[in-house]
């Protein structure tokens, strides 16, 4: 049996190290760019290949400029980006909480993925352009919070990276925000175009790090008054996407949420069908704690734990007692209660949601993603904020406690009913987050003499 599925019994500890020791040697690729999400075949760990899609429905890439050969590179490689940038801000906190060589060469095989990511954007005439490496070559498919963890393990890497590096390192993190103000911060994203201008939630807190790490790595003034622009138009230190749904639905606004069409006429009144809607507290948060520590006049102490709290308070919503979040779960507005989403029938290919067939009706399956972000937003917000900072500690030690092989999957079908066959390929995969969420809140905690 592969030792990251053989967790039980171990120490906290005891499984960061474990993590670290293992999780590597999945990432071996000749290109050195770091696979996403990999297959579990019994006792193994691999990637994925063409037999793993034979009788399964996927996306169709329709529009793209580089389609992969197929299904299993968009899974290889769909978060090569924030697998490469996450690893490598685990692998800083490891490295500082222990000055372990091993942490420090870890790091730089993270910082070397990223950047041969960076160089096939180069390589197209685009510096600054990270692209999905699906089939580990260039794409034209991103998003703002692939940037954010490149963003943020690429700076944290500057504390301990090799002085040779480090200019690169610089050019890199100026780049990427210079390559969205050049895109203007628009985006073919799957199926559309995704404008991010108008976002003032999460995403807005992605951009106003983005520009902030560049005026503080150059010092020109137009990154700065770009940061400001962002953070003029931001809500996120007071408010998340639910309470903008709730705002909205008190004053009676007509809101145009697709997702809801999943559950057709199984959605009650007053209800929002929640599909990855608690998981953007980690972009707020570290966009947010990295914005406050290097310009304060932008986030003040009280804006930080405002926002810290604001993210951190929602994250038992959709999460069952075990500490296994439902994928799809209704949220009343009015209430603040939720349940369980319904096994609902499937629409039509052409009401899918972004064209996914994942994407095609709701179901009872449960996912791990929510519990990587709520475990570092825990472990921010018991240093930054202090109203919530016990609780927080306390649910990151949990989570801690809790994760296990189970855990260390992508999707989990909890009684075999739940996800039809022809959809089977997000069973028994292992999640391109939590290995590195684990290290990383785990070091960080041992840092703050938290266990």
């Amino acid at each position: 049996m592969h030792p990251l599925l053989n967790l039980a019994g171990l120490t906290p500890e005891a499984k960061a190290r474990r993590i670290s020791a293992h999780y590597p040697a999945l990432h071996d690729h000749p290109s050195g760019i770091f696979y996403s999400l990999l297959k579990i075949d019994g006792d193994r760990i691999r990637p994925f290949g063409p037999a793993d899609f034979i009788g399964i429905e996927t996306f169709s890439f329709k529009g793209w400029r580089f389609p992969p050969e197929g299904p299993w590179e968009y899974r290889n490689n769909e978060n090569s980006i924030a697998t490469s940038g996450y690893w490598l801000a685990a692998q800083v906190e490891r490295f500082l909480a222990t000055g372990e060589a091993d942490a420090k060469v870890q790091a730089a095989r993270a910082c070397a993925s990223l950047e041969a990511i960076y160089r096939l954007g180069e390589a197209d005439g685009q510096p600054g352009w990270l692209g999905k490496p699906y089939g580990f070559r260039l794409s034209d498919q991103t998003s703002g919070d692939q940037y954010l963890f490149a963003a943020w393990g690429l700076f944290s890497y500057l504390t301990i990276a090799p002085p040779e590096h480090a200019a690169r390192i610089r050019a890199m993190l100026v780049g990427l925000a210079d390559h969205w103000r050049r895109m203007d911060y628009k985006i073919y994203y799957l199926d559309r175009v995704w404008d991010n201008r108008p976002d003032q939630h999460a995403y807005n807190a992605i951009f106003t790090y983005l520009n902030t790490l560049a005026h503080h790595l150059t010092g020109r003034a137009e990154y700065l008054a770009e940061a400001r622009e962002w953070r003029g138009r931001s809500l996120w230190d007071r408010e998340t996407k639910l309470d903008a749904w709730k705002r909205d639905a008190a004053n009676k606004a007509p809101h145009d949420w697709p997702p809801n069409r999943l559950v057709g006429t199984a959605r009650q009144p007053d209800e929002y069908l929640c599909w990855e809607t608690t998981i953007h507290s980690l972009f707020a948060a570290v966009s947010a704690t990295g914005v406050h520590e290097l310009a304060p006049e932008l986030v003040d102490a009280a804006a930080l734990a405002g926002t810290l709290e604001k993210w951190w308070e929602p994250w038992s919503l959709g999460v069952g007692d075990d500490l296994l979040p439902y994928y799809f779960f209704l949220l009343n507005l009015k209430t603040g209660a939720w349940r369980p989403a319904p096994r609902t029938p499937r629409l039509p290919r052409t009401e899918w949601f972004l064209s996914q067939p994942h994407l095609s009706n709701t179901n009872g399956k449960r996912w791990t993603e929510p519990l990587s972000r709520t475990l570092v937003t825990s472990v921010l917000a018991g240093v930054h904020a202090p109203r919530i900072a016990a609780p927080a500690r306390s649910l990151a030690r949990r989570i801690l406690e809790t994760i296990d092989a189970t855990r260390l999957r992508w999707q989990i079908d909890p009684d075999g009913r739940q996800i039809d066959p022809d959809l089977s390929d997000v069973v028994d995969v292992l999640s391109s987050e939590i290995p590195a969420a684990y290290v990383f809140a785990f070091w960080r905690g041992r840092r703050q003499g938290w266990w």
